[in-house]
C-alpha cells in the first residue's frame, strides 16, 4: 500500500507545524530538506534526536532525506563526500535509509551521461553501500539527467543495487527535451523507482512552466496512479509541490530549494495539494479494486 508524505519545507520551517500539517492532512510521514532554516545534513545530532522523538510520538516516519547531494559542479564532487557522510549519520538517527542525490549541474556543453559522469559516482556508492543506505537520484532540468530517460541510462550504467531513482513526474514539465511524465517518463525509469515525488505544472504560452495544485496540471495523475497500483508500487508518494498561492518561488529557489524564503506562503497551497492527492489516489484505488 502506498503511503503519503510531504517535504516539510514546502510548507514550513517549523517541525511542530510540519507534524500538525501531516496529522491534519492524513499523511503517514515526512521528508526532510531544511528545518529551522538549516539543511538536514547540518542539523546537530542532538537536535535530530529530538526531531526523531517528536516524530515517533506523532506516529510519523521519516521516509527520505531530500538532500542536494551532487547538485553542484562536477569539480566539487570531493567536497560533497563530507556532506554524504553527514547525511548518512542523520539518516541513522532519523531511522531512514533513503537519501536523495543528483547528477551534477550540466556544464557548458549541455547535459550528458558520460563515462566520466558514471565514474564520479564510484566513491559515493561505496560509502552508501558501507552505510547500508540507498542513494536515489532525481531527474532535474538543471543537471545532466534532465529527464527520466537520461536518468535510466545513468542508472543502467551504474548497475548498483544501492542506487535507484526518485520519479518526479512534475519535473518533466520543466524538461528542456519535453519528456512526457506518463507514460514515457514512468516507463523509462520504472525498474529503478525507489521513491516518488508529487508535483504538477502547466506550460504557459511562452513555453515556461509553472507549478499548480496537484491534479490541475499536465501530469496525468489518474493514469499514473492507476499504473502504480497495477504495478504493485508500495513505497511513498511525497509532496514536493513548489506551488504557492500568495508568494512566488524564484528561479534560484527552484534550482536549490530550501530555507524560510522558500517555505513562505506554502502552507495553504500544500494543504490543497495534499487533499487533492488523497482524492486522486482514492479514485484510482476504486477503479482498480
Amino acid at each position: 500500500m502506498m503511503r503519503l508524505a510531504f517535504i516539510t519545507d514546502e510548507a514550513t520551517q517549523s517541525l511542530d507545524e510540519a507534524i500538525a500539517f501531516a496529522k491534519a492532512n492524513g499523511l503517514d510521514g515526512v521528508e526532510l530538506r531544511t528545518v529551522d532554516n538549516t539543511p538536514i545534513d547540518k542539523i546537530p545530532a542532538a537536535a535530530l534526536g529530538d526531531h526523531r522523538r517528536r516524530l515517533d510520538e506523532a506516529g510519523l516516519a521519516v521516509c527520505s532525506l531530500a538532500s542536494s547531494f551532487f547538485k553542484c559542479r562536477r569539480d566539487q564532487a570531493a567536497e560533497e563526500m563530507d556532506k554524504l557522510e553527514r547525511l548518512c549519520a542523520a539518516a541513522d538517527i532519523l531511522g531512514c535509509n533513503l537519501i536523495r542525490g543528483f547528477a551534477f549541474f550540466a556544464d557548458r556543453s549541455g547535459p550528458a551521461v558520460t563515462d566520466e559522469l558514471v565514474r564520479a559516482f564510484g566513491p559515493a556508492l561505496e560509502m552508501i553501500r558501507a552505510r547500508g543506505k540507498r542513494l536515489l537520484l532525481e531527474a532535474d532540468p538543471t543537471v545532466n539527467t534532465t529527464n527520466h530517460a537520461a536518468l535510466a541510462d545513468l542508472l543502467a550504467r551504474l548497475d548498483a543495487p544501492e542506487a535507484g531513482a526518485i520519479f518526479d513526474p512534475g519535473n518533466d514539465l520543466f524538461d528542456p527535451l519535453g519528456e512526457r511524465p506518463y507514460p514515457e517518463g514512468y516507463e523509462a525509469v520504472r525498474p529503478w523507482i525507489g521513491h516518488i515525488h508529487i508535483k504538477d505544472a502547466v506550460r504557459e504560452p511562452d513555453g515556461q512552466a509553472r507549478c499548480v495544485r496537484v491534479g490541475d496540471g499536465a501530469v496525468d495523475y489518474p493514469a499514473l496512479l492507476g499504473a502504480l497500483l497495477r504495478d504493485g508500487y508500495d513505497g511513498w508518494l511525497s509532496l514536493e509541490t513548489h506551488y504557492r498561492k500568495t508568494s512566488v518561488i524564484t528561479d534560484e529557489q527552484m534550482r536549490l530549494p530550501g530555507g524560510a524564503a522558500f517555505s513562505a506562503g506554502g502552507l495553504e497551497a500544500a494543504a490543497e495539494s495534499a487533499q487533492a492527492l488523497r482524492r486522486l489516489l482514492a479514485e484510482a484505488e476504486g477503479k482498480t479494486a
